[in-house]
Formats: structure tokens, C-alpha cells, sequence
């Protein structure tokens, strides 16, 4: 079959530029590197989510197979994500595990519908204070999964779906906490913070993770005292199992009344899966090189979780952990993913009775460690600098998704995004400029005239200049003459361009700064990356 114009996979435009030997070496260290990272964090990610370690793997293998073949972006990696923890942690609680996984079904065709309709685009309307804030309440989400492990702390009767109650119990168990369980997640923090500093090419959760075992083996420490993976899942299987779904919908009638029963999960999965995925895909498009189709992404993911969902996976999206690795240990093409995805279906049919050993509190380091890089704090402090609403919008964002739902907090942040917007064109209206970007290439230099209000729901423009500055161009010039102001969101995309311009050897300046856009640009710290 064709494929439609909009359907562009990254594969076959790579394969179609020239594939050598040399690429493929690129590829094979890098899918073999990312592969021993995705273990660890895979089997993490699925016990915090309540299901079993193996599924995890699953999920990294079905995503890292179906989005590298399919998928919009050239280095992007696949597979579970810290983002799904809260959400997969209480979809289980309600649903049960058959839930869930009708609930994935759902957002993959919501995902596929969402490529068809070209809605990619769209994604960057979402302001950056308000995708800080989710990211920064995931984060705590997860650590109040994760302090229990670490602490050794024993797990309730009933799990807790909400963050309040998690850590009440977390305060009522302290007099309770195993000083073996402590120490074996504060070295695998002190490994991973360690070897990353080394070099972010290490696996260091792989060798903590390892570490942490073979010690607590060799002491011969009981599990009560340092519980494993074993001690809480009898069997880890190594071959791949159907979703029975048999056994929880067993007619038509009861499909529907569940379907209509998750619909609201679906929705918050297909949303979140588009949104951390295009993301993802931005953050490789700035290290590769390379410019994603995301109209492409969204359909591949969106096949990716109804595999996913009928081979007892979890939630599927691209990975900027995993993502980042990858493209720093130098992968060209989307074999990096296929090659990470054998990597760790080799390893699960090898190991699997050995993963029954890994002490929990070692994979509760790992996912601590990934809370504490996915929280974005050292951002905090300068968009609290920038005042305003941009303030608003972070604490906001960060609040409802840590107690109340992430998507009511993507929703009321993007109103509340559009609201300030409106009090903002509305407080000058005399000073009104039709809303443009004038893009002029000269022999070697490219002109950007910015007009207008720069705001959130302009912000892809600046990133699709990229593909304007070509071999010769050696100046990048932003005229703001006629530039009203400049928001968070429009301030960070120049941040992403300056610094795509400056790889490449082109220098970058700002002319005709005045008014409140010359006190936003110094506000926003874009000096850093931009002369005047």
C-alpha cells in the first residue's frame, strides 16, 4: 500500500538517503546502549504502575519495534514512561488491569484518527509553563510510588490511587523503615548520579541496578528484610501473552458499558501519549539534526498501543531519557530503536529467571533518580523570575496534576493560557500588529521580521525556520520592530532556535528591541543565546 503524503516514516526516508556500513555501526552501539538503559527503568515503570515487571519489558519491546518501523522522527525510542505511572497506577485500582489495557486500545485508534486529521500541529499549543508543571507533578507522582520501596516501608492492603493518601501511609510507616532497604536505594542513587557525571553514555541505572543485586545476594540478606521482585511476583514469564480480555468482558453489552466506562482514561492516554511523544521528537529533531513528521508520529504510536494493549503492554510513547541516549551515543536511523528492542526481548528470554533477585528498593532509586531529572526544577526559578502568568500557569499546571488529574490540568492551563492572552491584547489595544513571521533568505544570512503578539500559540514557528538555514548561512537576524511581546512559550522556541543556529556556526542577533518585548527578552534570560 502507498502510503498517504501525510505518512512519512523516518526509516524509509532513511534508508532512501543512503544507509552504509558506517550508519549501521552508529546504530548498533547506540540500540545496544539504550536497550541496557530501557531495562531497568521498563521493569521500574511497570511495578510503580501496578502490573508486573515483565510488562514493562514488553511494552519497551513492542514500542521500540512498531514506532521505529513507523514512526515520524530519525533517533526517537519508544516504550513506557514515567508520565504514565499516576495514571496506569489508578486506571489499575478502578479498572483492573483489563481496563487499562481497553482503555490503551482506545487512545492508540484516538491516536491513529488524531495522524489521519493531521492534528500533530496542534500539540504546540500547549504553553511551556503548563507542560513544566505536568512534567514537574509527574515527577512527584512517581517519587510518592517510590519513597515506600526505598524506605522499605510495606505496601498498604489496598493500593492508594491519590497522592495525599500515599504519603499519609508513608508518614504512618516510618517507625517501620528497613535500613538495608535505605542503603541499597541510596547507593544505586549515588551510582547513577555518579556515573552520570562520568558520562551520560553509561548505563548507570543498569550497573546499580546490577550492583544492588549481586551485594544483597551475596550477603545472603533475607528477603523480609530487603524484599525483590520475587518476593512480590512469583513468576516473571519470558514469552509474550494475549490480554484476556475474555475473562473480564465476557459479551458485547459488558465491551460497551467498560468502553464507555474508560472513555475518559482513553482520552487522558491518547492526549498525554501525543503530547510527551512530539515532545520527545522536538528534543531529537534539536540533537539529530533531523526535522520529524508529526502527523507521522502520532499514527505509529497510536498502532504501537493497540499492540500494546493486546500483548499485556502498557502505554506506549516516546521516551526523552531514552530518546536523549540514543542520539548522544550516535544513532543516524530508526535501526537504533529496532536494535534497543532486540536488545531487551535477548535479555528477557535470557535472564528472566534472574530478575527475581533485584532488590525493589534498587529500582526505586532508579525511578527517584528519574523523578529528579524529570522534574525540570532548575527551570523553576526562572519562569518564577518571569512574573506573571507564566508563574500562574506553572504552579497551577503542577497542583492540579499532582491532586487532581493531569488532563484537567493540561485543559485548565491551556483556558487559563488564552485568558491571559486575551487580558494581554486587550490592555493595549491601540498597539494592535497583524500576528506574522516574514522569513527573508539573503546570500548568507536569514532575516525572521516578528510581529505582533508572541505568544504560546506561535511558538512552532520558530522551529520551522530550522530547515532555513541551509550550508552558506552564517547570520540569523530577529527584527522585533514591530513585536509587541513576547511570552514563555514563543520565548523558549528562539531559546531551541538560537541554539540549533549556533551548532550549525551561524551567529544569531536580535535588532529593534523596544518596549515591553526588549524587557521580555531580558526577562526570559534570551541574552544567554542571543546578542543584541
Amino acid at each position: 500500500m502507498t502510503p498517504s503524503p501525510w505518512f512519512k516514516p523516518a526509516l524509509t526516508r532513511s534508508l532512501k538517503s543512503g544507509y552504509g556500513r558506517s550508519d549501521f555501526l552508529a546504530d548498533l552501539a547506540a540500540g545496544l546502549l539504550v536497550g541496557v538503559v530501557a531495562l531497568p527503568l521498563s521493569m521500574g515503570l511497570a511495578i510503580a504502575s501496578g502490573v508486573s515487571p515483565e510488562q514493562g519489558l514488553y511494552t519497551a519491546i513492542i514500542g521500540g519495534v512498531i514506532v521505529s518501523l513507523r514512526g515520524g522522527s530519525r533517533v526517537q525510542v519508544a516504550g513506557p514512561a514515567g508520565a504514565f505511572v499516576g495514571i496506569c497506577a489508578a486506571a489499575v485500582i478502578a479498572h483492573g488491569y483489563p481496563g487499562l489495557a481497553l482503555a490503551t486500545l482506545m487512545a492508540g485508534v484516538m491516536l491513529v484518527v488524531f495522524g489521519a486529521l493531521r492534528l500533530g500541529k496542534y500539540i504546540g499549543y500547549i504553553p511551556y509553563p503548563v507542560v513544566i508543571g505536568f512534567t514537574t507533578g509527574i515527577a512527584l507522582i512517581i517519587g510518592s510510588t517510590q519513597l515506600g520501596p526505598a524506605l522499605g516501608i510495606a505496601d498498604p492492603a489496598k493500593a492508594i490511587p491519590h497522592f495525599i493518601g500515599r504519603m499519609q501511609h508513608l508518614f504512618g510507616g516510618l517507625h517501620a523503615v528497613k535500613f538495608g532497604c535505605l542503603a541499597v536505594a541510596t547507593g544505586t542513587l549515588a551510582v547513577i548520579v555518579g556515573l552520570r557525571k562520568i558520562s551520560l553514555k553509561i548505563p548507570g541505572a543498569l550497573i546499580a541496578v546490577l550492583l544492588g543485586t549481586i551485594i544483597v545476594t551475596m550477603i545472603g540478606v533475607s528477603d523480609s528484610e530487603i524484599p525483590t521482585i520475587g518476593s512480590k511476583f512469583k513468576e516473571i514469564s519470558a514469552s509474550f501473552r494475549l490480554t484476556d480480555w475474555q475473562a473480564s468482558l465476557p459479551d458485547r453489552a459488558a465491551w460497551l458499558a467498560k468502553a464507555w466506562d474508560v472513555l475518559p482514561l482513553a482520552f487522558g492516554i491518547a492526549l498525554l501519549v501525543g503530547i510527551e511523544s512530539l515532545l520527545c521528537a522536538v528534543v531529537a529533531d534539536g540533537m539529530s539534526g533531523d526535522r520529524h513528521e508529526s502527523d507521522t508520529e502520532l499514527a505509529a504510536q497510536g498502532v504501537a498501543n493497540i499492540a500494546s494493549a493486546c500483548f499485556m503492554g502498557l502505554p506506549v510513547t516516546g521516551v526523552i531519557a531514552r530518546t536523549s541516549t540514543n542520539a548522544r551515543a550516535g544513532a543516524k536511523t530508526p535501526v537504533s530503536g529496532l536494535i534497543h528492542a532486540g536488545t531487551v526481548l535477548a535479555i528477557l528470554l535470557i535472564l528472566a529467571p534472574l530478575v527475581k533477585l533485584i532488590p525493589l528498593a534498587s529500582l526505586a532509586g532508579v525511578l527517584l533518580s528519574v523523578c529528579w531529572y524529570m522534574a525540570e526544577l532548575p527551570l523553576w526559578p526562572r519562569l518564577f523570575r518571569s512574573g506573571g502568568s507564566d508563574m500562574i500557569l506553572l504552579v497551577l499546571a503542577c497542583l492540579i496534576t499532582v491532586f487532581v488529574d493531569l488532563i484537567w490540568a493540561v485543559g485548565l492551563g491551556v483556558s487559563a493560557a488564552f485568558v491571559f492572552l486575551l487580558i494581554r491584547k486587550s490592555a493595549h489595544p491601540e498597539k494592535e500588529e497583524p500576528e506574522t513571521i516574514d522569513v527573508e533568505e539573503r546570500a548568507d544570512e536569514v532575516r525572521l521580521a516578528l510581529s505582533g503578539h508572541l505568544h504560546f500559540g506561535r511558538a512552532a514557528e520558530p522551529r520551522a525556520v530550522e530547515t532555513r538555514l541551509k550550508a552558506g548561512t552564517l547570520h540569523l537576524t530577529l527584527e522585533f520592530s514591530h513585536a509587541l511581546f513576547v511570552d514563555c512559550s514563543y520565548a523558549q522556541a528562539l531559546r531551541e532556535l538560537a541554539t540549533h543556529a549556533r551548532r550549525q556556526g551561524v551567529t544569531v542577533r536580535a535588532v529593534g528591541l523596544q518596549g515591553r518585548a526588549a524587557s521580555d527578552f531580558a526577562r526570559f534570560g534570551l541574552r544567554e543565546v542571543i546578542s543584541i
